[in-house]
């Protein structure tokens, strides 16, 4: 069904960086697993007369993303003061990065299911700075307690540009740069957690009575699921037709709201008008000296090293013949994926038939590499049958560690088919005389025949013949 209106979309996404200490101090950063508060110093806490120190590990991650997005690592950028007031932010400000971030412009390609660019999303910067602390409600009534075990935990914002034009998009935009951080390692981005937010960006144009009409820009904020992403930008988008059709209050694109989402009712709830720059008093932090990544060894782009890449992987995986959807399994599969690269290493040649035990029967993750390499060769050769080895995989990994041999296992618990060809040169000479009407018709050329005669010889051997085998003798027979 066609919308009235036209999606336009940008998104800024939080990351939390997973390094051992906070950006600021040396704090250990474990914001989800440690005791309330006890993550905590004078830095973190914004005491007075305290001094921070930028955390060197964290920097080199984002230029690390930096380079994997292609963006442009200046030689010279700088910190500042952002201020606003929350119960927790200690401080009263943000060190965060305003007009000279680490990291500006890059993109990301969005791949079809054919692995071809379907959308190129553009970002406007990549800045580091510290993330806020925690606020906890509901233990006493009228009460909410304040945890700073996450404040000053290393957080980057990656800002798009307005590039999304639909719900959907944004939402694998999210799944994409999950994976993306996640591949680099730079954090495990658990939107559960807290680990990756988003702060979605949305407006509407349409046509009215021969005129273009632009909505107001909402920011719906910490939106901390792809799917509520998706669904999020979804229902402001028809709340903000809604309310110019019905004659809601006049706006323009410069009016911007502040919203947040309610998970549990689906709803979107503005709450005030947005901020502008000059709203939070920004400017130069005056206890950190400017930042030259260059001028580092360690941070200098050409020291980091990247690493394949979900696109290029994606890629790659096509020309072995795998499927879209069987890709996206190993990519977002850990344990999977190393298992399916080692296979490759092992013998690329057999890439899809590993990667179908892997996607279809992951209990083979149990046994050694080679012996699920010798399990795709005796599946393509028609020696074992996949449906019956499934199930007993348990069992075969467990005798397997007792007994070396993997052919012998398979063939105690009689799972290897047995081919003899005299038995299935003796059944072809029947099916040859009792079936002559379809044995001429192949001869005449409708060599759709050859399944059923196949079959018949199949029967006949009463599982001493392996199909393919069969088949094969069977095509020599009727071209004689």
């Amino acid at each position: 069904m066609s919308l009235p209106f036209t999606y336009v979309i940008g998104l800024e996404v939080h990351v939390e960086l997973n390094t051992q200490t906070k950006m600021f101090c040396r704090c250990k950063n474990d914001p989800f697993g440690s005791e309330p508060n006890s993550n905590t110093c004078p830095i973190c806490t914004g005491l007075p007369g305290t001094l921070p120190v930028p955390n060197k590990e964290a920097v080199r991650k984002t230029v690390l993303v930096g380079k994997a997005l292609g963006s442009e690592i200046p030689k010279f950028s700088k910190w500042d003061r952002k201020h606003y007031f929350y119960p927790d932010s200690p401080r009263g400000y943000q060190i965060s990065q305003y007009d000279l971030p680490i990291c500006v412009g890059g993109s990301i390609d969005l791949l079809d299911s054919e692995g071809k660019v379907e959308k190129t999303v553009r970002f406007e910067r990549v800045h580091l700075e510290d993330d806020a602390g925690k606020l906890l409600h509901g233990d006493t009534p009228g009460y909410s307690q304040v945890d700073l075990n996450r404040a000053g935990v290393p957080l980057i914002e990656m800002v798009s540009k307005p590039d999304m034009s639909s719900p959907e998009e944004a939402r694998r935009f999210m799944q994409e740069l999950r994976l993306l951080v996640r591949t680099l390692g730079v954090s495990e981005a658990d939107m559960e957690k807290g680990q990756m937010r988003c702060d979605a960006n949305v407006s509407i144009k349409f046509t009215h009575e021969g005129q273009e009409v632009w909505s107001p820009i909402t920011e719906i904020k910490n939106v901390n699921s792809t799917r509520g992403v998706e669904r999020s930008l979804t229902v402001e988008a028809q709340r903000l037709y809604d309310e110019w059709i019905a004659g809601g209050p006049v706006r323009t694109r410069k009016n911007k709201l502040t919203a947040g989402w309610n998970e549990d009712t689906q709803t979107v709830n503005v709450q005030r008008a947005k901020e502008e720059a000059n709203d939070y008093r920004y400017f130069p932090e005056p206890d950190i000296p400017p930042l030259m990544v260059y001028e580092v060894p360690e941070l200098h782009p050409d020291a980091q090293t990247v690493p394949e890449l979900p696109n290029q992987r994606r890629l790659r995986y096509f020309g072995y013949g795998l499927l879209s959807a069987d890709i996206e399994v190993f990519l977002n599969d850990a344990e999977r994926l190393a298992r399916f690269e080692a296979l490759v290493a092992l013998d690329e040649s057999k890439a899809k038939g590993s990667s179908n035990w892997l996607i279809n029967a992951p209990t083979c993750l149990a046994l050694p590499d080679a012996d699920i390499i010798t399990l795709v060769d005796l599946a393509a050769n028609g020696q074992l049958a996949f449906a019956k080895v499934k199930p007993k995989l348990e069992q075969i990994a467990i005798e397997r560690e007792r007994e070396g041999d993997i052919k012998s296992i398979l063939s105690r618990l009689d799972l290897l088919q047995v081919h003899d060809a005299a038995v299935v040169q003796s059944a072809i000479e029947e099916v040859l005389v009792e079936q002559a009407t379809a044995v001429a018709q192949y001869r005449a050329g409708e060599t759709k025949v050859l399944g059923f005669l196949t079959g018949q010889v199949l029967q006949k051997s009463r599982g001493k013949a392996i199909a393919a085998l069969a088949q094969e003798a069977m095509i020599q027979a009727l071209n004689k």
